[in-house]
């Protein structure tokens, strides 16, 4: 026992970090094309309920509305689009007290889409719009909604067939036609506004002066449209999600272009200066986002549709300021596949879907543990500063550290990443680590220094 043991020891490479975040990722539910197939959007919460939105499945194979308890229980369908009411939406759903609002890409009169509301009870669905070329066609984004007022864009229609933005009153009445896009500053929008300080922001993934798309601001009444950045490739290009606000800066990501034609993260102000780039994806890191930034603090969270270690997509982390950058998840095509939308953040938890894998290859949604970052994830390291022995053992470890500290803290998990053992505020430069009633096997631990350093992480195992 004690020879396989350190062989498995050996032969696991498997870091804590990349242990932990495996650890907390869990498919919470597979689509099976008769609850839907194919997310495109992202999730919308209230309570612990989910809802959210397919692009194909259901009834009719035109897409569904679904609801999803967060534990996962409580699956069903709402809505089953049938061409007539919609079809094939390709966004997420915006909830204003009990009314969840939307789009679909196809369907209604004219099948350029429609925009609905719906009772979160799935009770009282209506077409509050039709879209019909000239006033715009093929909606792909999500709605914004301010004071009974929704604003959102359209792909294509609008006087130059480059697509428009738009407004509408949550009742269906008061629909206005507030901008045409006319690609010399900007064509294609296809992801949502971003409302702050009494401005709409966006991008459009094509046009501006090189024809990779722009981002843009505009005021709500439609005035004061303004081109402030053209993407160039360089600084990225062809943007398909939407912008994140927070202290006067945007932040996004764009599904093409930089160092290596695989996208990119930025910042810009909202004036249009101070352009940043952020972080360049090379595939190892994630490759072709194609959805929005999740802030929490100074911490971004996203997810690319390709890339990583399976090349199905991951889940990553950032801070604003453009370091920090950590893959915390490799989807495997068995738990998710080529994410296309964005992360809704709970508290410390994210859920998120994918538009393929899981059991069926319909795709499935997900939640991702995320309480364990700050203390694990992103501190910085001084390795080299502590040992342990006897690894292995029966179960009592001493562990010395050289950090010159005060106090420093010391946390075990086991195989399953629940953590079994903890000690805080640790003044002697040797501690002992009693895991004696725990099982034979491979625990994790890390040693953190009082200034937030993380100091040491290994493995410790238990043969009795």
């Amino acid at each position: 026992m004690r020879k396989l043991l350190i062989v498995s020891l050996g032969t696991c490479i498997l870091s804590l970090t990349s242990f932990l975040c495996n650890a907390q990722y869990t498919d919470i539910l597979d689509f099976n094309y008769t609850n839907g197939a194919y997310p495109n959007g992202s999730l919308t919460q209230s309570g612990n309920k989910l809802y959210g939105m397919t692009y194909s499945g259901g009834t009719n194979n035109d897409g569904a509305i679904f609801v999803v308890d967060t534990n996962g229980n409580g699956n069903r369908v709402l809505c089953n689009f049938n061409s007539a009411n919609g079809a094939n939406p390709d966004g997420s759903l915006t909830l204003s007290g009990s009314k969840l609002f939307g789009m679909t890409y196809y369907g209604g009169t004219n099948n350029h889409g429609v925009i609905f509301s719906m009772d979160t009870s799935g009770s009282g669905y209506k077409v509050l719009y039709d879209f019909n070329v000239i006033k715009g066609d093929y909606p792909q984004g999500s709605l914004t909604c301010t004071g009974g007022v929704l604003y959102g864009m359209t792909v294509y229609g609008g006087a130059n067939s480059d697509g428009i933005i738009f407004s509408i009153d949550t009742n269906g009445n008061g629909y206005k036609d507030l901008y045409d896009f006319n690609g010399t500053k900007g064509a294609y929008p296809s992801g949502s506004l971003t409302l702050a300080g009494g401005k709409l922001y966006g991008m459009s993934r094509q046009g501006g002066s090189s024809g990779n798309g722009v981002v843009f601001s505009i005021d709500t009444n439609g005035s004061g449209y303004k081109d402030l950045l053209d993407f160039n490739l360089t600084n990225g290009g062809n943007p398909y999600g939407d912008l994140t606000y927070a202290g006067g800066i945007l932040y996004g990501m764009t599904n093409s272009g930089g160092t290596v034609g695989k996208g990119v993260i930025f910042s810009i102000d909202t004036n249009g200066g101070g352009y940043k780039d952020l972080c360049n994806f090379n595939s190892t890191n994630g490759a072709y986002p194609n959805a929005s930034l999740t802030l929490s603090g100074r911490k971004l969270f996203g997810m690319t549709v390709q890339g990583g270690a399976n090349t199905y997509g991951l889940i990553f982390i950032i801070d604003t300021n453009g370091s920090g950058y950590h893959d915390l998840y490799d989807f495997n095509f068995v738990t998710g596949a080529a994410p296309f939308g964005s992360l809704t953040l709970s508290g410390s938890t994210l859920f998120g879907m994918t538009s393929g894998g899981g059991a069926n290859n319909d795709g499935v949604v997900f939640k991702f543990d995320s309480s364990f970052l700050t203390s694990v994830n992103h501190r910085s390291v001084v390795g080299g500063q502590c040992s342990v022995y006897p690894n292995p053992s029966k179960g009592i470890f001493t562990m010395q550290s050289s950090v010159v500290s005060n106090q420093w803290s010391v946390e075990v998990y086991n195989m399953l990443g629940e953590k079994v053992f903890s000690q805080f505020n640790i003044q002697n430069p040797t501690f002992k680590i009693d895991l004696s009633s725990n099982p034979n096997g491979i625990y994790f631990y890390r040693v953190v220094s009082e200034n937030g350093d993380l100091v040491g992480e290994g493995k410790l195992v238990i043969v009795k």
